[in-house]
């Protein structure tokens, strides 16, 4: 009676033992998945950010030899330099990011906290950008 009682108990032991929650490393793997899943999500919104500047320049351009008003061209080339910004805040974010493979876990996980704050920034930047270039695209542009 005393072995089924005490293979019972290894057994519970053993399970309860198994339902601990996520260790360190899967909790500094799943920050990193998510910092990593919000800069994919950046580097996709680049192309829309190249084909925005490339649209609006050639507006600009046409415009000005129409000789256009001067309000609407400044408008165009705010929205060209907005965009070299954005562009310019993901690069900048690349360059600095660094892996975080020898850093104690604290440390790890504040640095990966930052940077998802930093690329979040850099995303919401970005978005907010190609929304504005792209409107006054849309309403300026030659058909």
């Amino acid at each position: 009676m005393k072995k089924p009682i005490l293979h019972l108990a290894f057994v519970t032991l053993l399970l309860s033992g198994c339902n601990t929650g996520p260790t360190q490393a899967e909790l500094k793997t799943e920050l990193e998945q998510h910092v990593m899943a919000v800069h994919d999500s950046a580097m996709a919104d680049l192309g829309s950010i190249f084909k925005l500047r490339r649209d609006l320049r050639a507006l600009r351009d046409t415009l000005a030899t129409q000789q256009t008003d001067s309000t609407l061209l400044l408008q165009l080339q705010e929205n060209i330099t907005s965009l070299n910004k954005a562009d310019e805040a993901m690069m900048n974010w690349m360059r600095n990011y660094k892996a975080t493979d020898t850093l104690q876990h604290e440390q790890a996980m504040q640095y990966l906290n930052q940077e998802l704050q930093k690329i979040e920034k850099v995303k919401i930047t970005m978005d907010s950008t190609i929304d504005a270039a792209r409107n006054v695209y849309q309403q300026h542009e030659i058909k």
